[in-house]
């Protein structure tokens, strides 16, 4: 029997994600808090590159920040193992140590995230100072980082500013900040936003080239389908703060299992098929985290649902013969697993 696509093929999971919680507390809600992550099981072996999808809203860029904890105000929940540690229990001073040189994030913004007022050359060479290495040769790590991802004349274009480069050369000044430090796990939050065609492609391969290098896994996060089919190994779609369904990515693109997986695909323009006319949209809108619906959070979108579907959560199950898992009630007969 081959092993589920909730986990690595192999079964070694390089970052292992289990029963993540993200609330956040309400602005006068005297102590009353938001769940915007529910659940959320996810694995990362090395090497691998696995795509995390769904509609804006879905929780996905919560997801990440919350790998790294990067939101102060945030209270998780469940666990998060990265070589043998979990990154919930850190104190501050020991997440420094892992942030940036164990796992990388680039945000989908590289305008909001370089000081406009700081040189290049002055925050690729601080993510290296603030970790004891001498400037100096901190310096000539971030002319090679420039270098290795075809930054042009990079030694001069240490001594500029962001301003002075176009979004896609920001976009790799950002990549160069993120490996930097060698990470074994690089997350990329929507890594391509506000890109066009050919600087997307051109960033989605520098991305390739340098996880093919270095062995670096890779944790995608987007909700373009047409980067997921070029890109990953593994696909994880999340809806309103919970992961829906987990397979490979062929058997995804082939077979989606979960209603909402498949009306992510049939709304997908393509070629061989008039936008005009057979464009077919997902009704409504994601539920407002505040007010959730009973039930399986989708049903209110949902062409297929039944009265099971009203009131009780669907649990994450692996289906018969297949290496994916599926919260929904309507998927096909399953094994009697839930997944942990």
């Amino acid at each position: 029997m081959r092993t589920p696509q909730n986990t690595p093929a192999d079964g070694k999971a390089l970052l292992d994600v289990r029963g993540l919680t993200v609330d956040f507390p309400v602005a006068g809600g005297r102590g009353r808090t938001l769940r915007i992550v529910r659940e959320l099981d996810l694995t990362v072996a090395p090497g691998e590159r696995v795509a995390l999808v769904g509609e804006s809203g879905s929780g996905k860029s919560v997801t990440a920040r919350a790998l790294l904890r990067l939101d102060r105000h945030a209270v998780l929940g469940g666990r998060i193992l990265f070589e043998g540690r979990d990154l919930v229990t850190l104190t501050e001073r020991e997440l420094r140590k892992v942030r940036g040189a164990r796992i990388a994030m680039v945000l989908q913004d590289p305008q909001t995230t370089l000081n406009p007022v700081l040189s290049i050359g002055d925050q690729l060479a601080e993510t290296l100072t603030i970790r004891g290495v001498p400037r100096k040769q901190a310096l000539v790590r971030a002319r090679e980082a420039l270098d290795r991802l075809g930054v042009a004349r990079a030694g001069e274009r240490l001594r500029a500013y962001p301003h002075e480069f176009s979004g896609g050369m920001r976009q790799r000044v950002c990549l160069a900040m993120a490996i930097i430090g060698d990470p074994a796990v690089l997350i990329a939050d929507e890594p391509t936003t506000a890109l066009d065609v050919r600087v997307q492609q051109q960033v989605l391969e520098l991305i390739d080239e340098l996880a093919a290098e270095s062995g670096m896994a890779v944790l995608l996060i987007t909700h373009d389908l047409g980067v997921v089919a070029g890109y990953a190994d593994r696909v994880a779609v999340m809806y309103a703060g919970r992961k829906i369904e987990g397979s490979g990515v062929e058997d995804f693109f082939a077979t989606p299992r979960h209603p909402y997986a498949q009306g992510l695909l049939r709304s997908v323009p393509r070629v061989d098929r008039d936008v005009s006319t057979d464009l077919d949209l997902i009704p409504g809108t994601p539920p407002n985290p505040a007010e959730p619906p009973s039930g399986c959070a989708f049903h209110p979108r949902c062409d297929r649902w039944v009265e099971r579907c009203l009131t009780e959560i669907p649990q994450l199950r692996v289906l018969e013969d297949e290496d994916r898992v599926v919260a929904c009630h309507r998927a096909r007969p399953e094994r009697e697993e839930v997944v942990a």
